[in-house]
């Protein structure tokens, strides 16, 4: 089979996620400043600013290419795979027929979290209430489309989200019925 072909292109909700981003790699990048001072890497004081370089460099490294690709999040519908981007960092694949369960809800958020905050949610997070859910969103918790696939959770905030319900519907397995008498 080859490679698929985007059917639907979904934009996510708009957000203003990428502010506290920034504000995180600015908090991040200040530290750094210290380092340019006269004598940063002189006598006792050298190792303490290679260990800042070495912890702070990576974190405003991934900081940026985060804040690089929030205007590539996208949803796309191809011929017989939901595919979840945002940027090189998240990609998630989840073909149709794995689907078991889409619906809107509002998450409750746990203390522990990988890349979540007001308007942004990204990666596997942390929810008291359903467990880890592959974050590919522009709103952290509140009416988040929730996708049940492979015994996996995916949440997305798709602008037009009736639109992106009905172009997904029918592309969904028909629900399996019901046996009204168990055992029989």
């Amino acid at each position: 089979m080859g490679i698929d072909q985007p059917s639907d292109i979904f934009e996510p909700a708009r957000s203003f996620g990428w502010v506290w981003l920034l504000v995180l790699l600015v908090l991040v990048v200040a530290p750094l400043g210290v380092l340019l001072l006269p004598g940063a890497f002189e006598g006792e004081d050298a190792a303490g600013a290679w260990i800042t370089i070495a912890v702070l460099v990576p974190l405003d490294v991934y900081v940026l290419i985060v804040l690089a690709s929030l205007p590539q999040m996208r949803y796309e519908l191809t011929p017989d795979t939901l595919v979840l981007r945002c940027g090189p960092l998240f990609r998630y694949r989840i073909p149709y027929a794995g689907i078991t369960d889409v619906r809107r809800t509002t998450l409750t958020p746990t203390l522990w979290s990988s890349m979540r905050m007001p308007g942004l949610a990204l990666g596997g997070v942390m929810y008291a209430d359903v467990g880890t859910v592959r974050m590919c969103a522009t709103r952290m918790a509140r009416d988040i489309l929730l996708i049940a696939a492979g015994g996996k959770l995916y949440g997305i905030t798709p602008a037009d989200e009736e639109r992106f319900v009905r172009a997904l519907t029918p592309k969904l397995p028909p629900a399996p019925a019901i046996d009204p008498q168990p055992g029989s």
